[in-house]
């Protein structure tokens, strides 16, 4: 398992204890966002659809390129994996 640190927008801080970035441990993509949200179902809800896919208005980057799919993406040993929330309204 490697450790990937996770960059938490601001919006998203009060479900992880105020926190800017959050270390976790993950294989992929996938599992980095799965072990940030485990107890915040919250947190989940903002991240996730109700199919458990990434959410359309979230965007994932990992080392400052954009994913695509989170499913089997890879994430080395000292990744960063941010997290942005896109704007909407009018």
């Amino acid at each position: 398992m490697n450790t990937v640190t996770i960059v938490v927008p601001p919006s998203l801080r009060r479900y992880v204890d105020g926190q800017s970035r959050v270390p976790v441990e993950a294989a992929t993509v996938r599992g980095a966002l799965d072990a940030l949200t485990v107890g915040s179902n919250a947190l989940h809800a903002h991240l996730f659809d109700q199919a458990n896919e990434v959410n359309r208005f979230v965007r994932v980057f990992v080392n400052g390129c954009p994913i695509r799919s989170i499913e089997n993406d890879k994430v080395a040993d000292g990744a960063v994996v941010t997290i942005l929330l896109a704007l909407a309204g009018g």
